[in-house]
């Protein structure tokens, strides 16, 4: 697209007379609208003009708005058909070059980034934290940086298997969910003898845990599940075409999550930590739904909404003697049982 097209699209899409807040406000939703339009009707699809606009929460004018100036402006080969009420591509295409990252792109910034990690706090430092947070739009919303964990991704070694792995498989598993192409994996999990052969479909790449995720859905066991990119041996793209699951909700699947682990109940976990740790946990909360109740004697309990409780069951045992479990009776049953274990096993080691 060249530069007039673009000075055009913002002159379609952002009123000159509004103000700033409400031109950039304005501009980034019809950019996104414009952004999945390009999306939906890629790889030979077909979409109606009623459903791109409850997908995108406007009216169906907006859409068809939309859709006039991606043909007029940008040059996009987008034909009606009226025997199926249905608008789709006749030919593939690219409108938006200088609005998005390819996969190839999307990686060599982020990886960047290690480079310049010794300027994080600095004017040059934020501008990248700015621009590493902006990957997520760019790309379709196909990946996930947490704005809490970019600065942990700036600093992440650069050597190892499992960084070696997240970049191999990074741009791969990215170009497949742009494309929407079922991706076939060799997937190896943790003391298992050998990688089992897989095929998914790819939704999203999240950033979880300090560890690259692949959120899919796997047609076999019939729901989503989450692949570690370092557990994977190889990945290849398929030619066949796939639609997200109607009703998936990525938000809602890792809005109750801890870490890497995700469950599909709500948990209310209760939780008590000592003086010794509570100003940490003040300091960097373990998940955005929690709240703190401050005790007089400076200890603290907290109160989490979460999807499973494997990941917390792990953080609690890790502080150790300063953090209690007070509730749901099934975590500190658990915890309870991995205290004992630990202290069988430290006794057996003392004795004679």
């Amino acid at each position: 697209m060249s530069v007039q097209a673009a000075l055009r699209l913002n002159d379609a899409i952002v009123p000159r007379n509004g103000s700033r807040r409400h031109r950039t406000d304005c501009g980034h939703a019809a950019l996104h609208r414009v952004l999945f339009i390009h999306e939906r009707l890629g790889n030979g699809r077909r979409a109606d003009t009623a459903g791109l606009a409850r997908d995108l929460e406007v009216s169906e004018r907006t859409v068809k708005r939309d859709i006039a100036f991606m043909r007029e402006s940008l040059g996009a080969p987008i034909e009606w058909e009226p025997s199926t009420h249905t608008y789709f591509y006749t030919r593939e295409c690219d409108v938006l070059p200088l609005l998005r990252l390819d996969a190839a792109e999307a990686l060599a910034l982020m990886l960047a980034g290690r480079t310049f990690a010794a300027w994080r706090g600095s004017p040059l430092g934020r501008a990248l934290t700015a621009a590493l947070g902006k990957i997520a739009g760019v790309v379709g919303g196909a990946v996930s940086l947490p704005a809490g964990e970019i600065s942990e991704f700036v600093t992440q070694p650069d050597d190892g298997p499992d960084i070696a792995a997240e970049q191999r498989f990074f741009a791969v598993a990215l170009e497949a969910i742009r494309r929407r192409r079922a991706l076939r994996l060799l997937y190896q999990k943790p003391g298992a003898a050998a990688a089992e052969s897989r095929t998914v479909h790819p939704l999203h790449l999240a950033f979880l845990d300090h560890r690259w995720m692949l959120v899919a859905h796997d047609p076999a066991r019939r729901g989503p599940r989450n692949f570690l990119l370092a557990r994977i041996r190889e990945a290849a793209p398929t030619s066949t075409c796939f639609d997200p699951p109607a009703g998936f909700d990525l938000r809602a699947y890792l809005r109750g999550s801890l870490g890497r682990f995700t469950g599909d109940r709500d948990c209310e976990v209760h939780l008590a930590f000592d003086a010794a740790v509570a100003g940490y946990i003040r300091e960097r909360p373990w998940h955005p739904s929690q709240t703190v109740v401050e005790r007089p004697d400076g200890t603290i309990e907290v109160a989490l909404r979460l999807n499973n409780l494997v990941d917390v069951r792990r953080r609690v045992l890790a502080c150790g003697p300063h953090a209690e479990v007070l509730a749901p009776p099934e975590l500190r049953d658990a915890v309870r049982a991995d205290a004992a274990a630990m202290l069988a096993r430290y006794q057996a080691s003392a004795s004679p």
